[in-house]
């Protein structure tokens, strides 16, 4: 019955490892990927066009949004920009907004720029402006901060 149970479990490891399985399954997935290369005219670009569009949004600012976390700090109605103290996300301190950035509360109630105070958190996303020294913001998410919230509040 040994002998028997030790043959079956020898036909079971050969027939796992000529068909790819066992603890070096790794080659058979490179040996298979590798084989579609001569059909690189149509496989080829199908695996490098996710690593493209991976990368061409991270170099090209154009395409992706921004975000940005901060404490706001003022408000400026005429110029409609709010600077803040960053807290996270975009290496900006001032967010522009204008007549098609959508400004809301926590809760989802829409909010006019007048309506952003000082000490208010705000998560902002949008496009970096030319000079990166700003961001024009699409859409602004403002929570009021709770007195005592805060140090020295």
């Amino acid at each position: 019955m040994r002998t028997f149970a030790l043959l079956a479990a020898m036909a079971l490891a050969v027939t796992a490892w000529s068909c790819g399985g066992g603890s070096k399954s790794s080659p058979p997935p490179t040996t298979v990927a590798a084989s579609p290369t001569a059909d690189s005219a149509t496989k080829s670009p199908a695996v490098s066009t996710p690593e493209t569009s991976a990368t061409s949004p991270a170099t090209a600012d154009t395409g992706t949004l921004d975000e940005v976390t901060g404490i706001v700090g003022s408000v400026n109605n005429a110029s409609r920009t709010i600077q803040i103290d960053r807290l996270s996300g975009a290496a900006v301190t001032r967010i522009t907004v204008d007549s098609s950035t959508v400004i809301k509360t926590a809760s989802g109630d829409t909010i006019t720029l007048s309506e952003v105070h000082v000490s208010d958190r705000i998560v902002a996303s949008g496009r970096l402006n030319d000079r990166q020294d700003a961001l024009v913001a699409t859409n602004v998410t403002v929570q009021d901060v709770l007195p005592g919230a805060q140090p020295g509040g």
